[in-house]
């Protein structure tokens, strides 16, 4: 379970973000997981180019870093960016919760360059009690008695430490790698994807079509005209496998078969992605999406965050992360499932609505959409001037 993660110097925050899934003690019960107050649903609302693909593309950065770092090519540089890649040192770092334990912390901590690191630290919390179970300095790794490190191990220096043991196969770092795996993301390195639909995807369909029926189901249960998608599988020219879903319609005049390219773009992102939604509620992962309502009628998101806000569904305490431009969704998340974006003189900035002191903001029944359109939230683009 992802508590809280952040960055210095990465991409358009030259100071500290810092985004906390944590709520206080008084927030009103049903909008965190009772275990530990942790939301199950944040939202990142705010102009265009205000830093919210940005927010996200540092955490997808985080997951893959630690889980993937050890393979990459030897004389590639660390994928991220510095603010205005101006080349000072960065930081990075994630908090959370291993499986089914929710009273330990984990903080796991960074300074690199993209080049280099040159300092990681893990660290666990029992109440109030820290220790240090990794530490690095450059490329010299210590440990405390909970690790058994074998000799021989080769750090590289633009490798993490949880990547590297990993791949080594040091038992007590599996757990932390189920951690890390259990993400889904739309955000790479330089871009949102926008999934087209490929042989893949088809492929995947294919083999789990158990979950291929849980997406149909959802796709017709929303009215898109569809009776039901198959998967054929098919031979190229090359003789190489390929796969197909083709979308059967009802019309007055029989059914008919259609390829994905001709579907809308709402239902081509639905077909696509809801299986992320549910391998995420499955598996009690996290999931990451930029900009959630693209193509998407408005009925339809409340509905996709109502799979990780309500709990009788959510069972695996599963959490989706999201950047979005529909206002409403601030009055179905609440003022401490939210974070208002604004950029001031190139650098973005960022702060949860419950952060913001004011009369306005006291009662939790106020209507968020109306405050952050009449200007009073921030994060509105200056379209007058």
């Amino acid at each position: 379970m992802l508590l809280t993660y952040g960055g210095r110097n990465c991409w358009s925050f030259r100071e500290w973000l810092d985004i906390n899934l944590r709520v206080s003690k008084t927030a009103p019960l049903g909008l965190s997981f009772p275990e530990n107050k942790i939301v199950p649903a944040m939202c990142f609302e705010g102009a265009n180019a205000s830093g919210k693909t940005c927010a996200l593309r540092v955490l997808s950065f985080i997951y893959d870093f630690c889980l993937n770092s050890f393979l990459y090519p030897p004389e590639s540089a660390i994928m991220f960016d510095s603010f205005y890649n101006n080349g000072d040192r960065s930081n990075f770092y994630i908090s959370f919760c291993l499986d089914g334990d929710y009273q330990t912390e984990y903080l796991y901590e960074v300074e690199m360059d993209k080049r280099h690191i040159y300092s990681e630290r893990l660290t666990r919390k029992i109440g109030k009690r820290r220790a240090v179970l990794l530490s690095r300095k450059n490329n010299n790794v210590t440990t405390n008695k909970l690790f058994s490190l074998q000799s021989g191990i080769i750090y590289k220096p633009t490798a993490s430490f949880i990547s590297t043991l990993l791949q080594y196969d040091v038992k007590e770092l599996k757990p932390f790698g189920e951690f890390f795996r259990k993400v889904n993301s739309n955000v790479s390195y330089g871009r949102t994807i926008d999934d087209p639909m490929t042989d893949y995807v088809a492929q995947f369909y294919y083999k789990n079509p158990d979950l291929h029926k849980r997406v149909v189901h959802q796709l017709k249960q929303w009215d898109t005209g569809i009776a039901n998608v198959e998967i054929r599988p098919l031979t190229d020219s090359q003789g190489k496998d390929i796969y197909m879903s083709l979308f059967q319609h009802d019309t007055s005049s029989g059914a008919k078969e259609l390829i994905f390219s001709s579907q809308s773009n709402g239902t081509k992102l639905l077909y696509n992605r809801l299986r992320d939604f549910f391998i995420a509620l499955d598996t009690g992962g996290v999931l990451i999406f930029d900009e959630l309502d693209t193509h998407l009628h408005f009925n339809i998101v409340p509905f996709l965050l109502r799979y990780f806000t309500d709990f009788s569904t959510n069972k695996n305490r599963a959490q989706i992360i999201f950047s979005s431009h529909s206002t409403e969704l601030l009055d179905e998340l609440k003022k401490y499932r939210a974070y208002i974006f604004k950029k001031i003189n190139g650098e973005s900035i960022c702060y949860r609505i419950d952060e913001l002191r004011g009369n306005n903001l006291r009662r939790n029944d106020r209507s968020l959409e109306q405050l952050y359109r009449a200007g009073l939230l921030g994060g509105l683009p200056d379209v007058e001037s």
